[in-house]
């Protein structure tokens, strides 16, 4: 199938950010790329996210458990435990790729497929209403953790288990409702799994949590969903030729990543991701997360922040146009905009409404976007626009794989460790310290 490609436009970029030198960096560029891919099978090193595209028996396990459990029809719903990379990734494909009434709606030929949620906080509130509204003997529990100790993964579980073993009638066990993801043969989940027979999918050792949308981590929630896995396969695939590309202006992730190194030296130390639809809201959180644990270290690195178009250019754009100029914003845009609707005609009832007459409702959205750009570009902020065909599994999959090459070659740039997250390591060490005692 011939494909349009997604699209990245450096002009405002270019325009407004002096002292840039992308030509100047091609051998650097090339240079980090073929470090970074040919570290990908070393088991020692955290770059083991890289071979998920091609790990066809992964696929082919997720897609063949999901098949039975569904064929079964034992669940009418899917609770998902986990937080930050264990959770975030599938949160962002999901939303990106359904609207609430997705289900509703249907997804392709099968009738059965999970209605989801996730618990990824300690939030007793959330937790009560969650496991209030469910069907409890009708849910599959996804309890994802890599070490399989992570405190907001398994105290939710455990009270998960509390309900669910107290139902009056049927009597339930609640490990046989449940598939562990995590460590291969080692931790507590790993363990449990052991004693009660409970369906395990491994997190790899080489993939941090942050990195694992695309490994059974994303992969298991998003196929109970109905979201089409080839789709993303091949999105990830894609994706990867891209991002291994020579040519520097084909390489999409070698020029984020650019973009974002000369701004943070050129003082820029916020870096605002803002697609204009209010679908890929869950999308920045996750990119969020992946800049910050990847980025943030030994006092260098742009803070990420969150902007959804058109909602905040009744808000965050005046910062952006007249307050300190120390931001990059990075706007994505969707080309065509799936269920469109086109604005009926009162022009007769009100003069006024003629302006939007017979306008698509994405297409005024884009139209609020390009005029966004053009008055930031005025102000002389730089920004850089990405634009996606559509929004679908094909592509979301293949723009969340190049943010995570472009993560890494970006702290590269910076001389830190993008796969590593000492900072988070001591709150939860001090948190593990204060349970105890």
């Amino acid at each position: 199938m011939n494909r349009s490609k997604i699209k990245l436009d450096l002009t405002n970029y270019i325009s407004n950010e002096p002292n840039t030198n992308f030509r100047g960096f091609e051998s650097k560029i090339s240079e980090i790329i073929s470090k970074l891919y040919s570290s990908k099978h070393d088991s020692s090193l955290m770059t083991g996210w890289l071979n998920l595209p091609h790990d066809n028996a992964m696929f082919l396990e997720v897609n063949t458990f999901v098949s039975k459990i569904l064929n079964e029809d034992k669940y009418d719903h899917l609770l998902v435990l986990g937080i930050g990379g264990s959770s975030l990734g599938a949160q962002a494909l999901l939303e990106s790729l359904r609207t609430p009434l997705w289900n509703r709606l249907g997804r392709g030929k099968r009738k059965n497929f999970l209605t989801i949620d996730f618990i990824d906080n300690l939030d007793p509130q959330v937790i009560r209403i969650l496991l209030s509204k469910l069907n409890l003997n009708r849910t599959l529990f996804v309890i994802i953790s890599k070490t399989g100790t992570t405190v907001e993964t398994i105290v939710p579980m455990l009270i998960a288990k509390e309900w669910v073993e107290e139902l009056e009638s049927p009597k339930l066990d609640f490990y046989k409702q449940c598939v562990f993801i995590t460590s291969k043969e080692k931790g507590l989940l790993y363990e449990l799994s052991k004693k009660h027979a409970v369906p395990v999918f491994s997190i790899p050792e080489n993939v941090g949590g942050r990195y694992s949308v695309f490994s059974p981590v994303g992969l298991l929630p998003l196929a109970f969903s109905g979201v089409d896995l080839s789709e993303i396969q091949l999105g990830i695939q894609a994706a990867d030729l891209i991002c291994q590309s020579v040519n520097l202006k084909e390489n999409l992730a070698s020029m984020l990543a650019l973009s974002a190194y000369f701004s943070y030296k050129n003082s820029k130390n916020i870096f605002a991701l803002m697609p204009y639809s209010t679908s890929l809201k869950r999308f920045v959180d996750w990119f969020i997360q992946l800049w910050a644990e990847s980025i943030g270290k030994e006092q260098k690195g742009s803070t990420p922040v969150s902007a959804i178009g058109a909602t905040d250019q009744h808000s965050q754009i005046q910062m952006f146009n007249e307050g300190p100029n120390d931001k990059l914003i990075c706007f994505v845009k969707i080309n065509k905009h799936k269920r469109d609707m086109v604005v009926p005609d009162y022009s007769s009832e009100c003069p006024d409404f003629g302006v939007y007459n017979k306008h698509k409702v994405g297409e005024i959205l884009n139209i609020e976007l390009d005029a966004t750009r053009r008055a930031l570009s005025e102000n002389k902020r730089p920004n850089i626009l990405i634009t996606l065909p559509e929004l679908d599994e094909y592509y979301i999959s293949q723009l969340m794989y190049i943010f995570e090459v472009a993560t890494a070659i970006n702290g590269m740039l910076l001389d830190v460790n993008p796969f590593n997250q000492p900072g988070v390591e001591l709150a939860k060490k001090y948190t593990k310290e204060a349970l105890v005692n």
